[in-house]
């Protein structure tokens, strides 16, 4: 018995405490610098950040909007280098992501 009130008031303890807040935070793991899609596949441009509240992720290649972790039928335009900006209320953080695309002809566009 002694166990279980105990993980209980852990549990409680965990939903009282608040959560601490962060910063916006891209990383290589959830925002990788390079990524390479293939001509006629879906690509997805994968940039998802990190921080407290949860930031909102824009991205953007030469003044047009791609939504991240959206699926998309891959061509050349969308190579290049897209620059991705996350934004909470404690600040912005910004990476430049470059999208590759293996051409249907097997060269890189």
């Amino acid at each position: 018995l002694f166990l279980s009130l105990s993980r209980l008031f852990l549990l409680l303890l965990l939903l009282i405490l608040p959560v601490p807040a962060a910063k916006p935070r891209l990383d290589n793991e959830s925002c990788p610098r390079q990524q390479n899609w293939t001509e006629g596949q879906d690509g997805v441009l994968r940039c998802r950040a990190r921080g407290r509240p949860e930031p909102r992720v824009e991205c953007s290649k030469d003044g047009n909007s791609l939504a991240a972790g959206t699926a998309y039928p891959a061509d050349r335009a969308h190579a290049g280098t897209y620059r991705c900006r996350a934004t909470n209320a404690l600040g912005t953080a910004e990476r430049d992501v470059t999208v590759w695309v293996q051409c249907a002809s097997g060269a890189p566009g």
